[in-house]
C-alpha cells in the first residue's frame, strides 16, 4: 500500500475510533476510556516504529506531530525555552460540548504517546469549550516543573466554580 493511501486510511479509521470514543467518554463507561486509550497508545507507537528518548521541546513537539495521522491537523506554533505549543485542528467530536472532562479522559491517549519520551502533555484550552475550534496544547518534559501549564478541565472547572 503506498504512504499517501496507508495515511488516508489510518487517518478515516483514527477518526472512526475518536467519535466512538467520544460518545463513550461522555457515557455512564466513562472511566474505562481513559485506561483503554492509554492502552492503545504503545500500540500506535510500536506500529510508527518510535522508540522512546530523551528529547528536546522542538523534538518532543515533532514527536507527537509524527504520531498523529496528520502533521497539517496538529502544527506546532512554537517553541519557548523547553515548551513546544501546538494545536489540534481537526474538528472534535466534543466541540462545543462544554465537557471538559470529557475531553481530558480522551487526551490520556496523547498523554500517553509522549510518557516514553519523558514529557508532559497539557491540553491548555479545548475545543470543547464554547466557541474554541481549536485546542491549544502544551509539550514540555515532565521533570520540569509545570504550574503554569494548567490543563483546560481545572481552569474551567475553576471559573466556574467562582461564579
Amino acid at each position: 500500500m503506498n504512504r499517501s493511501l496507508r495515511r488516508r486510511a489510518e487517518a478515516g479509521l483514527f477518526n472512526g475510533v475518536l467519535r466512538t470514543v467520544a460518545a463513550l467518554a461522555r457515557s455512564p463507561v466513562r472511566s474505562l476510556v481513559a485506561p483503554f486509550l492509554a492502552a492503545v497508545a504503545p500500540v500506535v507507537r510500536a506500529y510508527r516504529g518510535v522508540r522512546p528518548a530523551p528529547l528536546d521541546a522542538k523534538s518532543l513537539g515533532e514527536r507527537w506531530q509524527d504520531l498523529m495521522p496528520s502533521k497539517k491537523g496538529v502544527p506546532i506554533t512554537g517553541v519557548e525555552g523547553d515548551t513546544a505549543y501546538g494545536e489540534i485542528r481537526m474538528p472534535c467530536p466534543l466541540r462545543g460540548t462544554g465537557d471538559v472532562h470529557a475531553c481530558h479522559r480522551l487526551m490520556a491517549y496523547d498523554r500517553a504517546l509522549m510518557r516514553p519520551d519523558g514529557a508532559r502533555f497539557v491540553v491548555l484550552e479545548s475545543q470543547a469549550e464554547a466557541g474554541v475550534e481549536r485546542c491549544r496544547i502544551a509539550i514540555r518534559p515532565a521533570h520540569l516543573d509545570a504550574q503554569d501549564l494548567v490543563d483546560a478541565h481545572v481552569r474551567v472547572e475553576a471559573l466556574t466554580a467562582g461564579r
